[in-house]
């Protein structure tokens, strides 16, 4: 209900609806396969798999409260360090001394 005391039906009255009448045309199905409609046997037999088949996917693997959320394993970035032979990166070069700043002094 809704905080004027009022039902607040947000479409529920039409999933209620859903489910009622697709039991009752499910027991209709059941009805005939029993009265030897044979071709309304995959009717009966499939729905009964699929909700068994997504119940127990739900039940052994279903989201649990509390777990992390996944990590990707990924490597770390390699520094700009590294990839220099005298362990500077082009940052450390100004270009104050007449050097381009990507290039390294004289003496190095």
């Amino acid at each position: 209900m809704g905080p004027d005391h009022v039902r607040d039906d947000a479409g529920g009255v039409w999933i209620v609806t859903g489910w009622i009448v697709g039991l009752v045309v499910y027991a209709g199905v059941v009805l005939a396969w029993h009265a030897g409609f044979t071709a309304a046997a995959p009717f009966v037999v499939i729905p009964a798999v699929l909700v068994v088949m997504i119940g127990a996917g739900n039940l052994l693997s279903g989201r649990r409260p509390g777990r992390p959320a996944p990590r990707f394993n990924r490597p770390d970035p390699v520094p700009l360090t590294a990839l220099r032979r005298d362990g500077t990166s082009p940052a450390d070069h100004d270009g104050a001394d007449g050097t381009p700043a990507g290039e390294p002094g004289p003496g190095r």
